[in-house]
């Protein structure tokens, strides 16, 4: 079995590569049974266990192993962690993969994907809000896709926000400058693209500091209690969603103020696919806000974990 830690991922598959992955992905015809959440005893009793299967009919199919434990933060661990199992068109497991390398490049990819159709082309100016493993990542990927200035970094921790940053400015041209902001409300009312990339159960960005124009990309909360944005970020934006399946279930930024009536299911204007096929417009003016609302697919772990085994194996195509 082809076993391959987080570093051997990332040698083997280039990050912009992975964006046009996504674009193909999710127009295929993948069957992705949902997820199972377990709670697991122990800490605060915010502890899961995500189960997230997906299977391509014609070549096999992955089933990724991911825990959450929030209380990890204080010891120096990811918050996030797992594995995912690679399975052949016959069943045989195949390959072992290091689960967060998975998430952060596929999260971070559909992010940059979504910001092609739903952020301004001139947009100069990104704040990651967060300081976990996959703030970095989405850093990343929305520089590879929008000519990208300034990164801002903002995180409750100071000593965090200046790691993140750091780690920022190694994946990032030497010609965009990188900073900690001390101000969160200042950094929001002066970015582009806000990306979310936090743990929080409460509101860390609220409307009122977006400027016009801008894209807002909340991918940290994936559970119906927990939010990042709050009402009237929501209220303001053109809203897309990752799949309707996966946020009409899951997504707490939207679902709660769905339940409260703040908002209908007619705000929710579309999913990524339609945006890739053109079914409906993404940004219709340079005015307007949009938001694209993620909590995450197996349809990204299933087209990742294909290229990385094919990659490893000599094999890997262009696409």
């Amino acid at each position: 079995m082809l076993i391959l830690n987080a570093a051997q991922i990332n040698a083997l598959v280039p990050a912009h590569g992975v964006i046009d992955l996504m674009r193909h992905a999710f127009c295929r015809d993948y069957v992705v049974p949902d997820r199972q959440v377990v709670a697991v005893p122990g800490g605060n009793g915010d502890r899961l266990c995500l189960i997230m299967p997906a299977f391509d009919p014609a070549a096999g199919g992955v089933v990724k192993l991911s825990t959450i434990f929030p209380g990890n933060q204080s010891k120096g661990l990811p918050t996030i962690q797992g594995t995912i199992v690679v399975f052949s068109e016959t069943g045989t497991p195949i390959a072992l993969l290091d689960g967060g390398a998975i998430t952060r490049l596929r999260t971070a990819a559909v992010s940059a994907l979504a910001s092609m159709y739903l952020s301004r082309t001139d947009s100069s100016s990104l704040l990651v809000i967060g300081t976990g493993e996959l703030a970095p990542a989405m850093a990343a990927a929305h520089c590879a896709v929008r000519p990208i200035k300034r990164v801002r970094v903002w995180g409750r921790r100071e000593q965090a926000a200046a790691s993140t940053a750091a780690a920022v400015r190694a994946l990032v041209s030497p010609d965009i400058e990188v900073r900690v902001s001390p101000s969160l409300e200042e950094a929001v009312a002066g970015a582009d693209i806000v990306s979310c990339a936090t743990s929080s159960s409460e509101p860390v960005l609220f409307g009122k500091w977006l400027k016009a124009g801008c894209f807002v990309d909340p991918v940290g909360s994936f559970s119906p209690i927990t939010r990042e944005a709050d009402d009237d970020a929501i209220l303001r934006s053109r809203v897309f969603v990752d799949t309707y399946d996966g946020a009409l279930k899951e997504a707490g930024d939207l679902l709660d103020p769905l339940e409260r009536k703040i908002i209908t299911r007619k705000h929710i204007l579309g999913e990524l696919v339609d945006l890739v096929v053109e079914r409906v417009k993404g940004r219709t003016h340079e005015d307007e806000i949009t938001l694209f609302k993620s909590v995450g697919t197996a349809i990204e772990d299933l087209a990742l974990a294909h290229l990385v085994v094919e990659s490893a194996a000599g094999g890997a195509t262009d696409e």
